[in-house]
């Protein structure tokens, strides 16, 4: 259901009109506009906790202010634990929803109480008539908070993945150069945002070195093929003589080290006032 929307012509808004055309599934632009339209959530949640209708939390000696975290389609409320807040999120969402025509998928959503008993999460979940999750233990943009990170099962699904990804291509159908590249990708893109966060073990970077050598030489096919060439040698870069190939510990250390980076080089910033805080 479209609806009616208004423009600004050098400040001015002009008469209201109602679209004819929308965009299509799977549109490159449908994620901008969507962005777009969740700001509005954002400022009302801003609104909200300048007018203390809406406390949020306090982070670290700084006392940070944390009340909403958004990206793209994917928001976490934070707050207090108290039936006000709690009715202001239902109040603010229902607000949301009318203004944008957007609906909120209630079964997708959960909420999570830490510190209190269950039968508090589920008087808050039917107020607004969601399930419940397990804090500090839940899965937020598909990534495990409140985990050790430091043990292997923390880092399992990702194995798992890497497995699942190399193990549907057969080696024998591809080329050397195929395997290389479908390496590659697969490691580049999979651990990305679990490496940007976390050091992986060396037990999780020898697994994930193991899998991808035994994809690239072929040993689930024929029997154990003989690896000719050094790993280290192949995760050297082309001009010397290497493939280009990344180095799983080598790539974890980048990883974290842009953070580093950052931290000297932003001046403002949600995520650089956290971690001054904390």
């Amino acid at each position: 259901m479209s609806a009616s929307i208004s423009v600004l012509v050098n400040g001015s808004p002009m008469k209201e009109f109602n679209p004819l055309r929308e965009l299509r599934q799977g549109d490159p632009i449908a994620p901008f506009l969507f962005l777009i339209v969740s700001q509005g959530l954002s400022g009302m949640v801003n609104q909200a906790a300048r007018t203390q209708l809406y406390t949020g939390i306090e982070v670290g000696y700084n006392k940070i202010k944390v009340n909403l975290l958004q990206f793209v389609d994917d928001t976490l409320f934070l707050c207090e634990v108290n039936n006000d807040d709690i009715l202001a999120i239902k109040s603010m969402l229902r607000c949301f929803e009318m203004a944008s025509g957007l609906r909120v998928n209630f079964h997708k959503s959960k909420v999570g109480v830490l510190g209190v008993h269950n039968s508090v999460t589920q008087a808050f979940s039917e107020i607004l008539n969601c399930n419940t999750t397990e804090v500090p233990l839940f899965k937020y943009l598909g990534m495990i908070v409140g985990g050790n990170p430091t043990k292997q099962v923390f880092l399992q699904p990702i194995i798992n993945k890497i497995q699942k990804k190399l193990s549907t291509w057969k080696g024998r159908n591809l080329s050397f150069e195929g395997r290389i590249c479908l390496v590659k990708s697969v490691i580049t893109a999979v651990p990305l945002y679990y490496f940007s966060f976390f050091k992986a073990p060396k037990g999780v970077c020898k697994t994930i070195r193991k899998l991808q050598r035994n994809f690239l030489w072929g040993w689930e096919n024929e029997g154990r093929k003989i690896a000719w060439v050094r790993w280290e040698e192949l995760c050297k870069s082309k001009m010397e003589g290497g493939m280009g190939i990344k180095d799983i510990e080598l790539f974890n250390k980048t990883m974290l080290g842009k953070w580093k980076w950052r931290l000297g080089k932003e001046e403002h910033g949600l995520w650089k006032d956290i971690l001054e805080s904390k």
